[in-house]
């Protein structure tokens, strides 16, 4: 993976992140952001599977995983 791999990798996390922030506020102004709620739930699933993927992509980067530009 080059540098700019991850910087596109990273802005689509970022992308994908704001979107689940949008419609977490959505159901919180509606009541529904509760641990009860299957969509609130699912959100939390989709939340941890992008800290996790940003976690492998930083470890990847301190362990010089990236190969250089060519």
């Amino acid at each position: 993976m080059t540098l700019d791999e991850y910087n596109t990798a990273v802005q689509k996390l970022m992308a994908d992140q704001q979107a689940l922030a949008q419609t977490t506020a959505k159901l919180a102004m509606s009541g529904q952001a509760n641990p009860g709620s299957p969509e609130f739930s699912g959100i939390l699933t989709k939340q941890w599977a992008l800290i996790q993927a940003m976690a492998k992509l930083n470890t990847e980067l301190m362990m010089g995983v990236m190969s250089p530009k060519k």
